[in-house]
């Protein structure tokens, strides 16, 4: 159940708007999802006539020369308020994943940065699992949460009492990659619904029914599974299925990861340092064993259970970010991403933040 003292999650919000929308969602959730509505509504009116006054700005233009000085300064307010709006939106998306968890009576994890032994408490892992995937997508969180976790001593991982200690670091790149997988596993799956029921429709193209090259037969041996629909796709939709549609999107998933584990580079280069230089993955796993003992790199003590649904939340984190990305953008158009999901994982492409801590 939802603790008594309720946190909506580990991320601080900042702007005015949002902090509005958190304090209704502790103390009147019912007011919340049509706050966010209003607010979205009204940047979005806000941007309509900032582009409009630039047109007319253009015309002007035409007809009389400004000066450089002000078209510098012309530029830099547009690009001031284009920022807060972005701000603006992704603690509002923030938010909306943050109620979604409310709903579904799961509280999330609270920040890890500090290490140490970690504890989460007893919890109903069905809110993070049947009641959010559908069982082709549940399938695909099982096999991932397995590899993550592995398999080597199912009855520690079952009985949940072993405990392992992690470098911060690779629990936040695990949560990072789970995350990820989770966005792209609601965006895969929802085309793959769709298409099934298309298949079973007999609206497969636009060829008949019987000749058209459906995957989804109605012989449900012979259907194809999510797992093996995916594994049909070319480069191209590889590219574009494994992408984070939005910028907002991106800012959102670091922020969560942050929040819990601090800057992914930090600790990147930590554990780099502390490792040195190796020459096997044998050499870089004892290097790091003695870093984590010595005290040279931030871990964490966990046990099984506790790190099962430290996988289980990220993944349920992505899944309804992308929900809530898609129900924001019908009022609010987001921006497009750029392909900088590396630095989500820890790496340092193109410099920069996505949000100021």
């Amino acid at each position: 159940a939802v603790p008594e003292v309720w946190k909506v999650g580990p991320g601080d919000v900042y702007t005015g708007q949002a902090q509005k929308a958190m304090y209704l969602l502790k103390e009147n959730p019912q007011l919340f999802e049509g706050a966010v509505e209003e607010t979205l509504e009204a940047l979005r009116d806000q941007r309509e006539v900032e582009e409009a006054n630039k047109e007319q700005a253009a015309i002007a233009t035409g007809k009389e020369e400004p000066g450089k000085d002000a078209l510098v300064l012309r530029k830099r307010i547009e690009e001031v308020r284009a920022a807060e709006r972005q701000r603006i939106v992704t603690e509002m998306l923030y938010l909306k994943v943050c109620a979604r968890f409310k709903n579904l009576k799961v509280p999330l994890i609270p920040s890890i940065k500090s290490g140490g032994n970690v504890k989460f408490g007893q919890l109903d892992l069905k809110g993070l699992t049947t009641d959010i995937y559908s069982q082709d997508a549940l399938d695909l969180v099982r096999e991932h949460l397995f590899r993550i976790i592995g398999q080597q001593g199912s009855t520690s991982f079952m009985g949940g009492l072993a405990v392992v200690q992690i470098a911060l670091f690779q629990v936040g790149q695990v949560y990072a990659m789970s995350a990820l997988f989770g966005y792209y596993l609601r965006r895969v799956d929802a085309r793959y619904q769709l298409e099934k029921l298309a298949g079973n429709f007999g609206a497969w193209g636009e060829t008949d029914a019987a000749e058209a090259p459906n995957p989804f037969a109605d012989d449900k041996e012979g259907a194809q599974s999510l797992k093996e629909y995916i594994s049909n796709f070319g480069p191209q939709e590889v590219a574009r299925m494994t992408s984070i549609a939005s910028a907002e999107a991106q800012m959102a998933m670091e922020h969560q990861v942050t929040a819990l584990f601090g800057d992914l580079r930090i600790l990147k280069e930590k554990l780099v340092n502390a490792l040195g230089m190796v020459t096997s993955q044998e050499e870089a796993t004892r290097k790091l064993e003695a870093a984590i003992q010595a005290n040279e790199v931030e871990s964490i003590r966990i046990t099984s259970d506790d790190l099962r649904r430290l996988v289980l939340e990220a993944v349920a984190y992505g899944a309804l970010l992308n929900d809530s990305e898609k129900q924001v953008d019908t009022i609010y158009e987001l921006t497009p991403a750029s392909s900088r999901v590396s630095a989500l994982m820890g790496d340092d492409e193109e410099g920069g933040r996505y949000l100021s801590e």
